[in-house]
C-alpha cells in the first residue's frame, strides 16, 4: 500500500509528581504523535519522544524533509526510506520509531494481525510487569513503594544514584525494601550515576537489601568499567542506555559487560530493530527486559507489542502511564495486579482520544 499522506501532532504532558533521576528533574514530556494515511481510510499512529531533546523544531524539520520521500511510496519501504538522516542519534532514533511503529500499525491493520503477532509472538500472555518509583526522600519513596505493593506489582524499579553517597543511598533503598517486604522484588537504576570504582562500592552496600538487578550503573560510554562491575559485585546488571542499536547490544554481548539487556524502540530506532536485538540476546541465552521512555499511550501500547514477543520472566517497565498527567489514548492496557494485557485488535490496537487529549495535544 502506498502512503497518502504523513501528517504529526505536538504534544506535552505534565508528569503527575517530579521526576527525578540522577540525570536531574523532569517536569513534562514533549513529543509528536505521528501518522501515515494509506489508502481507502487506513492509518497507522507512531510517536516521536527522544528523552533529550533541544527542541521539536528540529524533528519536524526532519519530517518536513522526509515528507517527499515517504509519500507516494509503499509502507513496506518505510525503513529504507528513512535512511539517511542526519542529525543527533537519540533525535533519529526517534524519529525512525515513529515511522517504523506507524508502518507497522498500518501494515497490522491491513493484515488483521496484532504487531505482537507480526513480531512472531506465538500467543499473547500477559506480560509482567514492574512499577517504577522516582523520589529522592525515604519516606516519599516509602509511600510510594507501599502504593505499588497495594496496586499488586510484584516488582518494583527505584531510580537511584542522585543521593549523594553510599549511606544516603542505603537510607533510599533500605526505606523501600522496608515499605514493600521481602518477597517483592526491587530493581535499581542509576542511569550513569557512577564511574566504576563507586558503583561496586554502592552496590556492594546496597546488596543486603535484596537486589534483584541494577541497570547502567556506569556512563554507556563506559563498557570495560561495566564488564568490571559485573566482574565485582553479585548482583545482576542490566545494560540500559548503552544499547542504542544492533552493533551496540553485540558488544554488551561479547564483552560480558551485563546479564541482562534493557530494549527501548524509541531508543533503537522502532520495534523492528529492536526485535533483531532481542533474536541476538535470545540466541546467547541473554534475558530482555522491554521498557518505554515514559512516553504516550501509542508508544506504551508499541513497547507492550514487543514484550507479548520476549520469552522470559523478568517484569518489563510498561506501566508508566500513571507517571504522566494524560497518556492521550482511548485503550491503552491499565497495569491490572502487576501484568497488562497486548491488545488483540489488528495493529497497535490503541487510538487517539481526542477529548481527552485536548489539553496536552495539538488539534487536527
Amino acid at each position: 500500500m502506498k502512503i497518502r499522506r504523513l501528517s504529526w501532532r505536538r504534544y506535552r504532558i505534565p508528569f503527575r509528581r517530579t521526576f527525578v533521576t540522577s540525570r536531574g528533574v523532569q517536569t513534562f514530556r514533549d513529543g509528536l504523535i505521528l501518522r501515515l494515511d494509506g489508502e481507502d481510510g487506513v492509518y497507522g499512529l507512531g510517536e516521536i519522544a527522544p528523552m533529550h531533546v533541544g527542541s521539536i523544531q528540529v524533528i519536524e524539520r526532519h519530517l518536513t524533509l522526509l515528507d517527499a520521500r515517504i509519500v507516494g511510496g509503499e509502507v513496506d519501504e518505510i525503513p529504507r526510506l528513512a535512511d539517511g538522516l542526519c542529525g543527533q542519534p537519540e533525535v533519529v532514533a526517534a524519529i525512525r520509531c515513529g515511522l517504523d511503529v506507524a508502518a507497522c500499525d498500518l501494515q497490522g491493520k491491513l493484515a488483521g494481525l496484532p504487531i505482537a503477532a507480526m513480531l512472531g509472538a506465538l500467543d499473547l500472555q500477559p506480560v509482567p510487569v514492574n512499577a517504577t518509583i522516582s523520589a529522592n526522600q525515604p519516606a516519599a519513596a516509602s509511600i510510594l513503594a507501599r502504593r505499588a505493593v497495594e496496586q499488586g506489582f510484584r516488582c518494583v524499579k527505584l531510580k537511584a544514584g542522585m543521593m549523594g553517597g553510599i549511606v544516603a543511598e542505603c537510607d533510599l533503598v533500605g526505606a523501600v525494601r522496608d515499605a514493600i517486604g521481602p518477597d517483592v522484588g526491587l530493581r535499581i537504576d542509576a542511569n550513569q550515576a557512577w564511574d566504576s570504582d563507586q558503583a561496586v562500592a554502592a552496590i556492594k552496600a546496597l546488596e543486603r537489601f535484596g537486589l534483584e538487578l541494577v541497570e547502567q550503573p556506569v556512563p554507556a560510554n563506559e563498557l570495560e568499567g561495566l564488564a568490571a562491575v559485573r566482574r565485582a559485585v553479585n548482583t545482576p546488571i542490566a545494560a540500559d542506555e548503552v544499547i542504542v542499536n544492533l552493533a551496540s547490544a553485540q558488544a554488551v554481548i561479547d564483552m560480558g559487560a551485563a546479564d541482562v539487556l534493557v530494549l527501548k524502540p524509541m531508543i533503537v530506532g522502532g520495534l523492528r530493530p529492536a526485535l533483531d536485538i532481542l533474536e541476538i540476546a535470545e540466541r546467547k541465552g541473554l534475558p530482555v527486559i522491554v521498557t518505554t521512555t515514559i512516553d504516550s499511550g501509542v508508544g506504551i501500547a508499541a513497547a507492550l507489542h514487543l514484550a507479548a514477543r520476549v520469552c522470559g520472566k523478568l517484569a518489563c517497565g510498561l506501566a508508566t502511564a500513571e507517571l504522566l498527567e494524560c497518556d492521550l489514548t482511548s485503550s491503552t492496557p491499565p497495569p491490572l495486579r502487576g501484568y497488562m494485557i497486548c491488545p488483540r485488535k489488528p495493529g497497535l490496537g490503541v487510538e487517539i482520544d481526542e477529548a481527552k487529549a485536548a489539553p496536552y495535544l495539538e488539534r487536527a
